[in-house]
């Protein structure tokens, strides 16, 4: 599993059916059930995909990552520490509890809640608590000008019914999910798969396009082979492998979305060989990043200037990649005392091993000598944290839309997966985010993502290109957060359906 990274598809789509609302769609988005279905205990990627489902946000990502009206119709800031927000009228959940305010501030709270143990609850640290202005009307009082704040609710906060909650408890409420969203829970048979089926009382006329919803945890490999045999319409992750195969199979097709995943890493910067920033450079000027696109992701990205990606706010369009120049990397460790080249130890994610092999060889031929230890998720920021290592590598999802958030994950000094301590970068990074206006904002990010490649404080290699395999007859839009909806979904009405 891997953090999260979450967020939220809305795609125009045409008028269902009644043929398209008998229609099954079955999605195969993990290898195994998720941790819980309480949205309130979950911080990964595909455990929220699932949930998205059968719950709503405030505020949520389209197709490109822009911001758009969920739970919430409007907002307005009041002052730099208060956002005011109306709320869509008419809605009630799943079991015709009325959603309202009350709902709001009690879904948010129990987030901020030690108690509860939220994994991620360190990103909704601007926020102090939720007040209700009225029954469609609440106002989010924070501890400091957040000028990310939509962000952070599109990316983590779902609403559930306090009512309900209080009734079934914790574990009542996790076997038996209630929330506003276009599906609502069936049935979960462990170790096989979830089943939603459409709710009937949605908001957002003529959705969802399909009457039943499954998520079937399989392998990899039985993913590709359920999608070519019909057993299967949506396959989340199609390994590079396999495309070509997808696409001569006659039955499915191959969907592609420039997403907003980088794998990179933290820099020990404050003592070791890279405390130097010509050692840091000449690693940069070290990784082929074509190369690694093509043996990692076989084609399937674009190499990046630094950790920021296109479309994220606060990327700089200006910056261009470290170039390759294996020449300019020995000259540089030479000029910082290493002529023979400099030995260096790495701590790696499990998951991106296949990347991090690529990237060693890569550096080796600069002189460039790297020792990897490899941790899996659930030890990780531990094994960072108690060890002594000069850098860290691993995959990371973006689920804000924004620049800031693979940034604040890998570089901020406070951040259990990084190694830099760097009292200026946190000075910029907390900068930036304290913009409420977005030109300004802009402006702070595209300063910090110039200090960032200016310094090389990371090992910079490209943007994942997301490759799904989906069954001819479907139509689907992947998100650029990776993470989709699934409620606009459903047959192609240009394509005949055998389900």
């Amino acid at each position: 599993m891997r953090p999260l990274t979450l967020i939220l598809l809305l795609a125009a789509s045409g008028p269902a059916s009644a043929g398209v609302r008998s229609q099954t769609l079955v999605v195969a988005d993990d290898v195994a059930d998720p941790a819980t279905l309480d949205p309130q205990k979950q911080f990964v990627e595909k455990n929220h995909t699932l949930l998205q489902q059968i719950f709503e946000g405030l505020v949520r990502f389209d197709a490109e990552g822009r911001l758009e009206p969920g739970l919430a119709t409007s907002w307005r800031w009041e002052d730099d520490r208060t956002l005011e927000m109306d709320l869509r009228r008419g809605v009630v959940f799943h079991d015709g509890e009325p959603f309202d305010a009350e709902a709001v501030r009690f879904s948010v709270e129990r987030y901020l809640d030690p108690g509860t143990g939220f994994p991620a609850a360190a990103f909704l640290s601007s926020v102090e608590r939720v007040e209700i202005a009225g029954p469609h009307r609440v106002r989010v009082r924070m501890r400091f000008p957040d000028g990310i704040l939509l962000n952070r609710l599109a990316a983590f906060v779902l609403i559930a019914p306090p009512k309900r909650f209080a009734r079934e408890g914790e574990q009542g409420f996790a076997a038996h999910p209630v929330g506003t969203g276009p599906f609502r829970f069936v049935s979960w048979e462990k170790g096989r798969e979830i089943t939603l089926e459409a709710n009937p009382g949605y908001w957002a006329a003529d959705y969802p396009r399909v009457k039943r919803l499954v998520f079937r945890f399989l392998p990899p490999k039985r993913q590709v082979a359920e999608l070519l045999a019909g057993n299967v319409d949506i396959v989340t992750e199609l390994p590079g492998t396999d495309t070509l195969g997808v696409m001569r199979s006659g039955v499915a097709k191959v969907v592609k979305k420039l997403s907003f995943y980088t794998v990179g890493g933290s820099i020990n910067i404050s003592t070791g060989p890279l405390s130097d920033l010509r050692v840091r450079r000449a690693l940069n000027h070290a990784i082929d990043k074509e190369e690694l696109i093509r043996y990692d992701l076989l084609g399937n990205g674009r190499p990046i200037a630094t950790m920021s990606m296109p479309g994220e706010i606060g990327h700089d369009p200006g910056l261009r990649p470290y170039a390759f120049d294996l020449a300019k990397a020995r000259r540089l460790l030479a000029e910082a005392g290493y002529p023979r080249g400099v030995d260096l130890t790495a701590i790696i994610k499990y998951q991106t091993e296949r990347s991090a092999n690529i990237l060693v060889k890569q550096l080796a031929r600069a002189g460039i000598r790297v020792k990897i230890h490899k941790s899996p998720d659930a030890t990780l920021s531990a094994d960072i944290q108690k060890g002594s290592w000069d850098f860290t590598f691993g995959g990371c999802p973006d689920p804000f839309a924004h620049s800031f958030f693979v940034q604040s994950i890998f570089l901020h000094s406070e951040s259990p997966f990084s190694i830099m301590r760097n009292p200026e970068y946190d000075r910029r990074l907390v900068r930036m985010i304290s913009k409420l206006d977005p030109v300004e904002q802009q402006a702070a990010g595209m300063e910090l993502d110039r200090y960032v490649h200016e310094q090389a404080l990371a090992p910079f290699t490209y943007q994942k290109i997301r490759t799904y395999g989906v069954r001819k007859s479907i139509r689907f839009t992947p998100p650029v957060t990776g993470m989709p909806y699934f409620y606009d979904a459903g047959p192609d009405s240009h394509e005949k359906t055998g389900r």
